[in-house]
């Protein structure tokens, strides 16, 4: 408080902004007690305060490792009692006898002595002044001191000595290092510790990434910031910890200005729902909303068929196992991902006043989700082709294909009836259509991909048709 004196406001807050120039590299700092008063400031006098721990994605991590162990043991080495020191003083005098003789029987090994008398037989030719200098070939360490220095870290596994192993297991061992030496190192009461890490997840397999994920919220120090492409790293935080980055113009900024509340408050609507949506969709350009694993199914033949490269495109397509496309669009809202929607033209009865009526379900759920007024109750007789004839269905459409929602006529099955008729009936054995769409909706998700695995080829002929629209759209958001 006393640093930082008038920079801190009434609500004990203090705010640091750091501005930067890409063309030259020039940067200033400002400080002040909020955003609306900030003064720029020469110096960096609050770093004693505020530490920054910081690794970029592309690391030297034997560098690294090799750094914070030579700090950790300095440390280390502070923190010693009187009695400890003492100790270690005895031992270190111990060491260097050892090391003196360790030495002097290298040198002696004849194949060690024969190779540094070629050398210094050679360097004798070059000066005088070298004719009383030798080289030899020993532990590579003088004194006990430089001994301590260059330890190395070793592992072990099963009792027997083992590499310390590839990138990703180094990737581990430097988090470990960071630990133990900011619990050694930082005043938790009256410092603030910032770890900054591009990309945890590199070279670690998905078990170890979400492990690692887990570690890096609950056991460090301090406040951890971590950019990542990993959806398993994704899935573990707290859904209003996620900022999405957007790219426009050149320029990057923060979905919903940052941290969302109101991407936690939809979270929490989704119930046993949680673990459906997949973390991949916080990293798409645009996202395909389908009912059910059948539609997922089809539409990603489709996409094949039709050379639409999902991966490419950064598009994914998700099963919401239901008809609660309104929780999962106020999530992608709140990350500012594009979405389509494709749900079917559900009809159910419904009872008013003692009269029964046909409640127009999937219509008003579409009109509902573009944020426009639902229908009235149509009368008990009421069919899909009434609204076919009505106009129902095709204003319904008009209004909101435009948002990227997308009503089938029927269902996907009865769509498909009218768009692949022959292939539906060569499928199913049946004789006629009805009885073929029951059949494909009988064991849905598993005769689907029967009769994709069968006609998958045939898909381009409806590239142009009605159920391929939800898809063209989706492609057309994610290009954009």
């Amino acid at each position: 408080m006393s640093t930082l004196k008038g920079s801190v406001g009434e609500d004990e807050k203090c705010v640091l902004r750091y501005s930067a120039k890409r063309g030259d590299l020039s940067y200033s700092l400002y400080c002040g007690p909020d955003s609306d008063e900030l003064d720029e400031i020469a110096g960096r006098f609050y770093l004693k305060y505020l530490n920054l721990r910081y690794v970029k994605s592309q690391r030297d991590l034997e560098k690294f490792i090799s750094t914070e162990k030579r700090q950790l043991l300095k440390i280390s080495q502070e923190n010693r009692t009187k009695k400890e020191a003492e100790e270690d003083k005895a031992k270190l005098q111990t060491i260097e006898k050892r090391l003196t003789t360790i030495n002097k029987h290298v040198r002696e090994l004849h194949y060690v002595k024969g190779a540094t008398d070629a050398v210094n037989n050679e360097l004798s030719k070059l000066s005088h002044n070298l004719s009383a200098y030798s080289v030899h070939l020993d532990s590579g360490a003088i004194e006990t001191q430089q001994f301590i220095d260059n330890l190395k870290l070793g592992a072990s596994a099963a009792g027997s000595r083992v590499s310390l192993g590839g990138d990703g297991r180094n990737n581990q061992i430097l988090l470990s290092l960071w630990k133990a030496k900011s619990e050694r190192e930082f005043d938790p009461e009256s410092e603030v510790v910032f770890y900054c890490i591009e990309e945890p997840e590199a070279h670690l397999h998905p078990h170890q990434q979400r492990k690692l994920a887990d570690y890096l919220i609950s056991e460090l120090p301090g406040q951890t910031f971590i950019t990542s492409h990993s959806p398993q790293i994704t899935a573990r935080f707290s859904p209003e910890s996620i900022v999405h980055i957007k790219s426009k113009s050149g320029k990057s900024y923060a979905a919903s200005n940052g941290c969302s509340k109101c991407i936690n408050t939809a979270w929490d609507k989704l119930g046993y729902r949680m673990s459906i949506l997949p973390a991949e969709a916080f990293f798409a350009k645009s996202v395909f909303l389908v009912e059910g694993p059948s539609e997922q199914l089809f539409y990603t033949e489709l996409a094949k068929a039709l050379e639409i490269d999902l991966d490419y495109y950064n598009i994914s397509i998700l099963s919401v196992d239901g008809v609660q496309f309104k929780v999962y669009a106020s999530i992608l809202n709140a990350m500012e991902i594009p979405w389509t929607i494709r749900t079917d033209n559900d009809i159910s009865d419904i009872t008013k006043n003692k009269k029964p009526y046909k409640n127009l379900a999937g219509i008003n759920r579409c009109l509902t989700l573009a944020g426009l007024k639902k229908i009235d109750h149509a009368p008990a007789t009421t069919t899909h082709a009434d609204l076919m004839k009505n106009g129902h269905w095709s204003g319904c459409s008009r209004k909101v294909n435009k948002k990227g929602i997308f009503l089938s006529k029927i269902d996907l099955e009865h769509d498909l009836s009218e768009e692949m008729p022959d292939e539906l009936l060569n499928y199913s054995a049946r004789p006629n259509l009805p009885l073929a769409i029951a059949y494909l909706q009988d064991k849905k998700a598993i005769r689907m991909r029967e009769f994709l695995s069968k006609y998958s080829e045939r898909l381009v002929n409806i590239g142009h048709g009605e159920i391929a629209r939800a898809l063209l759209h989706c492609l057309e958001q994610a290009k954009e």
